[in-house]
């Protein structure tokens, strides 16, 4: 490995260490990157997103929405909406007192 590669991930190890500790303690996860760099992101985002997602696709999308989509994402949207229809019509009712 290069030795000022080496260097330089160690000098950021040492200069990054309190923050990486603290955004851990935070519960977010923090992934060492080549040359010293750092990612840092909260796991839950994903679990948020999938949220969203699904309320969109069960709601449409809200005024915020549809300022902001462009085109191409808002032909998936509808074409994933009725695909997820389809499916929820394919698929027998279950009642919910069986269980």
């Amino acid at each position: 490995m290069n030795p000022i590669r080496v260097l330089t991930e160690a000098l950021a190890d040492r200069i990054h260490a309190a923050g990486d500790a603290e955004a851990r303690a935070y519960g977010l996860t923090v992934q060492r990157l080549p040359w010293g760099g750092r990612s840092i992101y909260d796991p839950r985002v994903v679990v948020w997103l999938d949220q969203r997602r699904r309320r969109v696709l069960r709601d449409g999308p809200d005024a915020l929405d549809r300022a902001l989509m462009d085109p191409a994402t808002a032909r998936a949207l509808r074409s994933t909406a009725a695909r997820v229809r389809a499916e929820r019509t394919t698929q027998p009712a279950r009642s919910r007192l069986a269980a």
